[in-house]
């Protein structure tokens, strides 16, 4: 069973990020104190704090959504304090699992505070964590929207999650594109949760080929209820149209790109619910899918895979990984434009890193320090990569496999592993 999201509070702090079109984040507030009280802190709540949180915190820790606790006003944050700096100081807070230091690639709109806001975080928490002066509470960081025709897929009915279990995945297999319109390009998408409280994260497949969609409709049909269990991936070959995560709002593709959908085909829409918040679990999500029928290039998903992973069991730090050259992962002649990526492992995954070296440069595309199952997400550079074909793409994947007494290998189960790296591609 995989553990859960919020073994304890602290791991859950600052669960959002800036959103989609991110906002500036090494400004902490009105930090001008030359004319401030002299017996005002330096650093305070009201004037330091509250914007942080505020830009990266509350749109998750707020009344009926995702989060265990609120972070919206002073008496709600300040007993945090200690935590807030624990979690947010180790980079696991807010949810941005890769590096986005500049040391491995840049990253549009990330989820990432600055080593200013990191400092005035712990400045606060050492002076006590004061109030500061009366002031207005600033406003949740604006969560983007979508402009463009929408293509909305949504659960054909309710679903009541497994109480039992703190964590559920389930498919549902829903209509796609109309098979009597044109082709369409998702550019953009945005999530409904139908329970903020329950609703981890979403991730929209689109099976690849008939038989992919004929094996997602054989799956929903042998279990009761609607959907299927699919822990980790929809169980099928498929391509991610969407990924998503509590506290994004509107995610848009690069400019001009889209992800291609056959007029006809069924999508996946992948639901992990965490149920450790109890009450009502009951929840009918839908997801809107912004869609163009032209003018866009066609972006795609390269997997770089390691099919032959074996763990051994009882490792701190057991190792997999491939090398391959671009061309053959992809079946590619000519040169492509790296948009972004998608890392996926299991819940024994720790550290991710992809690599190049070739025509095009060498060096490091992403890394992921602090892996976590439960907090996945596309990252998107800010500027698109060109890779060539010659390009030799290393993936390495660590894993720690204290918990296992037998060798864990390739799967799509829970107690299975994986070492995935997506890449969003589009020619150039």
């Amino acid at each position: 069973m995989p553990r859960s999201p919020i073994p304890f509070m602290a791991s859950a702090l600052l669960a959002c990020g800036a959103p989609d079109g991110g906002l500036d984040t090494t400004t902490t507030g009105d930090s001008d104190t030359s004319a401030a009280d002299p017996a005002e802190p330096p650093v305070s709540y009201t004037r330091h704090v509250a914007p942080i949180l505020a830009r990266h915190c509350v749109a998750c820790h707020k009344p009926g959504s995702i989060a265990p606790f609120v972070l919206d006003d002073y008496a709600a944050a300040a007993p945090f304090s200690a935590a807030i700096v624990a979690a947010t100081a180790a980079r696991e807070m807010p949810p941005f699992s890769a590096d986005n230091s500049g040391a491995c690639g840049s990253f549009r709109d990330a989820q990432w505070l600055s080593d200013e806001e990191l400092a005035t975080l712990a400045a606060w928490h050492e002076a006590g964590a004061p109030e500061g002066p009366e002031a207005p509470a600033p406003e949740p960081a604006p969560l983007p929207g979508l402009t463009g025709e929408l293509l909305t897929v949504a659960m054909a009915e309710p679903y009541v999650p497994d109480a039992a279990q703190p964590d559920d995945y389930r498919c549902f297999v829903v209509e796609g594109a109309p098979a009597d319109g044109p082709e369409r390009f998702v550019t953009g998408f945005a999530v409904r949760p139908g329970n903020a409280a329950v609703v981890h994260h979403v991730i929209v497949y689109a099976p690849k080929g008939e038989d992919a969609q004929a094996q997602v409709q054989a799956l929903d049909d042998a279990e009761p209820g609607p959907g299927y269990t699919c822990f980790g991936t929809a169980q099928v070959p498929a391509a991610v149209a969407a990924a998503w995560a509590p506290g994004g709002g509107a995610t848009h593709y690069p400019p001009g790109t889209g992800i291609r959908l056959k007029p006809g085909a069924p999508l996946v829409l992948q639901m992990h619910y965490n149920t450790l918040a109890g009450g009502d679990l009951t929840d009918r999500s839908e997801v809107d899918l912004e869609v163009v029928e032209g003018g866009v290039k066609p972006a795609r998903f390269v997997g770089l895979v390691d099919l032959l992973l074996e763990l051994p069991p009882g490792q701190a730090e057991a190792h997999a990984g491939v090398d391959v050259e671009l061309g053959q992962a992809g079946k590619l002649t000519g040169p492509v434009d790296l948009l972004g990526l998608f890392p996926h492992m299991h819940t024994l995954g720790r550290t991710l890193e992809l690599g190049r070296a070739g025509p095009s440069g060498a060096g490091c595309l992403v890394r992921v320090p602090r892996w976590d199952f439960h907090w996945q997400r596309l990252y998107f550079y800010d500027q698109p990569i060109r890779l060539d074909p010659a390009d030799l793409l290393t993936l390495r994947c660590s894993y720690d496999t204290r918990t296992r007494d037998t060798v864990t290998r390739w799967g799509e189960g829970t107690l299975d592993e994986m070492c995935v790296a997506g890449l969003l591609v589009v020619d150039p």
